[in-house]
């Protein structure tokens, strides 16, 4: 409402006085985050495309609010993209906040495969998703052959709760392979 904070007005600004400061590439800006923070790098993916050359929601990826006649399903209104958004996120099967399967809060409700899905279709990803097993607790979900090679991964953590579930050298080596 009105006072409240524009948080992505904020990181925008904060992202500015860093490139100009010589402290970081304007090109190379990457978002993650846990939970709400999760969503809210989500959030970055849809509404800040053009700032952020990656992102990497850790249990909580989203595409979108849920759609109002079938919350099931994200609602394509409320995240569009201007350029295709490279996604690697990574969540536990066993968490009750955020649940993969969905349900749960009014703001979740559809699955995390839906969500990658959403992101597949946003980026025009062609194959997919390819499932894997990367360890024997540890599956990937892969959405490739995307324009601007915005691939869509998620890692899904067998037994994996509401923490950090991510492999920070899997996020750094995709994150790597990307800039605006």
């Amino acid at each position: 409402g009105p006072g409240d904070a524009d948080d992505v007005a904020f990181l925008e600004t904060a992202i500015d006085w860093l490139a100009a400061s010589g402290c970081a590439d304007a090109k190379r800006v990457y978002a993650t985050g846990l939970s709400g923070g999760g969503r809210m790098t989500s959030w970055l993916g849809c509404v800040a495309s053009d700032r952020f050359a990656a992102i990497a929601p850790v249990v909580g990826l989203r595409a979108g609010n849920p759609l109002a006649s079938d919350k099931t399903r994200p609602d394509p209104a409320t995240c569009t993209p201007k350029h295709p958004m490279p996604v690697i996120a990574f969540a536990g099967d066993a968490d009750g906040t955020n649940p993969v399967q969905g349900g749960g809060a009014g703001y979740w409700q559809y699955t995390m495969e839906a969500a990658e899905a959403r992101w597949a279709a946003l980026n025009g990803c062609t194959a997919g998703p390819l499932r894997r097993d990367l360890a024997a607790n540890l599956y990937e979900r892969l959405h490739t052959r995307c324009r601007a090679q915005a691939e869509v991964a998620a890692h899904i953590l067998r037994g994996g709760g509401h923490v950090w579930t991510a492999d920070n050298d899997a996020m750094w080596r995709f994150f790597a392979r990307f800039s605006r």
